[in-house]
């Protein structure tokens, strides 16, 4: 019945995934295709046959009739055509990464990216100081002057994606007609300390204050736990200054420390996986997260 058709392994995988999957996006990322070229080449299989292959029942995709004997007599020709998900192991790339950068800067990108191809093998490795271990991408914050780091391990010439102005904030709602002008002024507030900041010498104006306190200190695991306290417990914290593009609630107290606090944003590739196809992308999304928000990192902000 379709031996006179001009159906190709690819095709043959397309469909037959279609038929599995019950949904043309998941096909689609399966596949790592492109979901309208996809769509395109199953209708124009449709037009040669002259008959639907699937049809909607219930939001769910099902196979007619003709897509039945379709899938069977490809079944025969071709067997099951298991994508390469399940056939073929890909080269894992690993990401280490910060965790406060992955989730104010690089999450929607990756989950977007992540989404388009069901085959890949990403590791997302959190990192809270200088490299330690041997990853395909690194992105890591480091005091201004710092010199390179030497894990032990090769990696490539670091790449300056950001300069980041940290400063203490406290949210809007709790901030009265005076607001703190100088350390001092901090006596009536609890402070709130990411305890990865404590070794951090950029932070010393900061660390310097919480060393002198007895207590009113509130130490928590993650920079996302300082902005929660300081958004709702009348806290005081350590912040990036572009966190106020993230929460138009919480209010910069820049003239409490006449010394910058500051970090760089560097990323840097294994010299040996740099021109991979998905090294070379994650790169591209990395850079391209700084980039679109270049503004957050002016002095102003």
């Amino acid at each position: 019945m379709f031996e006179h058709l001009p159906i190709d392994r690819q095709l043959a995988q397309i469909f037959l995934t279609s038929a599995r999957c019950a949904c043309f996006r998941q096909t689609a990322r399966s596949l790592n295709l492109h979901v309208t070229l996809m769509r395109r080449q199953l209708m124009k299989l449709e037009a040669s046959i002259g008959s639907p292959l699937f049809f909607y029942e219930n939001r769910t995709l099902r196979l007619s009739p003709t897509g039945k004997a379709l899938q069977q007599a490809l079944t025969l020709r071709f067997g099951d055509l298991q994508p390469e998900v399940a056939s073929t192991r890909r080269r894992r790339i690993r990401l280490a990464v910060p965790s406060d950068l992955l989730d104010d800067f690089l999450a929607r990108d990756l989950i977007a990216w992540l989404r388009k191809d069901a085959a890949m093998n990403l590791e997302i490795l959190p990192l809270e100081g200088p490299p330690e271990e041997p990853a395909e991408v690194t992105v890591w914050l480091a005091d201004p002057d710092s010199p390179r780091p030497d894990p032990g391990f090769a990696m490539s010439k670091p790449t300056l994606l950001a300069r980041l102005h940290y400063c203490a904030h406290m949210a809007k709602r709790y901030a009265g007609r005076r607001l703190p002008r100088a350390a001092s002024d901090l006596t009536d507030f609890m402070l709130a300390q990411h305890s990865a900041n404590d070794s951090i010498r950029s932070f010393e104006p900061w660390n310097k204050l919480l060393r002198q306190r007895q207590s009113s200190v509130a130490q928590v695991h993650s920079q996302a736990w300082v902005r929660e306290l300081v958004r709702n417990s009348a806290c005081i914290g350590l912040l990036p200054a572009y966190v106020t593009k993230l929460d138009r609630n919480l209010l910069p107290l820049e003239p409490l420390f006449r010394q910058p606090m500051e970090r760089i944003a560097w990323l840097s590739v294994a010299p040996l996986a740099a021109n991979l196809s998905e090294v070379e992308a994650l790169v591209a999304i990395v850079q391209r997260a700084f980039e679109q928000r270049r503004d957050w990192f002016t002095a102003d902000n």
